[in-house]
């Protein structure tokens, strides 16, 4: 934890440790709290044929370079399902699975059968995921709504590798991937959409100063960052975008910059601004 002291903070500095533990071992965090007297061995080792405590040194020397942790390990969780990520691949955040919850929690409140909204006997119910990233979004809600059709696009190949190769079980159809600028015209021959629902970059260049290296010097710019002069750059296109796809009675779901809640919804007239768990407004919903 002390080689890490440098980087970030104390409590941080710690989770990062038990992380690392966790994944390294079979042991749980609270063991070495339970049991600080607990030693290591080679019967621990969660990989077969690895030692452990040559793997977290290792690790330990990518995380002192500043490399996140979610890159060292390759793994992430998002909404209890393991997500492989790396360089090229934006970590998905807290925040994002908060957005997720709520597009859950609203197509399961108060159906009058029994059954989520997505389950439709008009049609397949079809769910969007612009500038996709990992994956996670799209596969977190195929896994939850196996009815539903589930598309995702990105302009970034890097990006649309760790999505196609996600192992999430679903119960129903994959999600399907394509190669898209969400800053262009949408391509031919999809679908109408029942949701449509994004994390694009927000973070203003000049915000950039503000934040910590782990992101800035390893995390793609091109999924973080919008020019100053047009912070709403991927906004406007996403109303473009619902304009020509979005079914008359869809939703939105996007995160945002908090900076910027009252002028995104302004974007997409009935939507409101929603606050995070924090208190910041982080969700444009209509």
């Amino acid at each position: 934890m002390e080689r890490l002291a440098p980087l970030y903070p104390e409590p941080e500095a710690k989770s990062i440790a038990f992380r690392l533990l966790e994944h390294y071992t079979d042991i749980p965090s609270y063991k070495y709290i339970s049991d600080p007297d607990f030693v290591l061995s080679g019967s621990n080792t969660r990989h077969s044929g690895l030692d452990p405590e040559s793997e977290m040194i290792r690790a330990l020397s990518e995380l002192e370079t500043g490399r996140p942790l979610q890159y060292v390990l390759g793994v992430t969780e998002f909404c209890g399902h393991r997500f492989k990520v790396g360089e090229g691949c934006l970590i998905p955040r807290p925040e994002t699975e908060e957005l997720v919850s709520r597009i859950i929690d609203d197509l399961y409140a108060d159906p009058a059968d029994g059954q989520p909204d997505t389950v439709d006997d008009d049609g397949p119910f079809n769910i969007l995921d612009l500038c996709t990233g990992s994956g996670c979004i799209a596969w977190s809600l195929a896994a939850e709504f196996p009815e539903a059709m589930v598309y995702g696009c990105d302009l970034s190949d890097a990006a649309l590798r760790y999505a196609c190769k996600q192992r999430v079980k679903v119960g129903g159809a994959k999600p399907i991937f394509f190669t898209a600028d969400v800053l262009a015209a949408p391509p031919a021959g999809l679908p109408q959409f029942d949701v449509i629902v994004s994390n694009p970059p927000y973070i203003c260049v000049s915000e950039r100063a503000d934040m910590r290296p782990n992101v800035v010097n390893f995390e793609p710019v091109e999924a973080l960052f919008v020019p100053d002069e047009d912070p709403l750059c991927f906004y406007k296109a996403i109303a473009r975008w619902a304009d020509a796809l979005l079914r008359p009675d869809g939703h939105i779901y996007l995160e945002i910059n908090e900076r910027f809640g009252p002028d995104v919804a302004a974007l997409f007239p009935g939507s409101a601004v929603h606050p995070d768990i924090s208190g910041r407004d982080r969700f444009v919903i209509r």
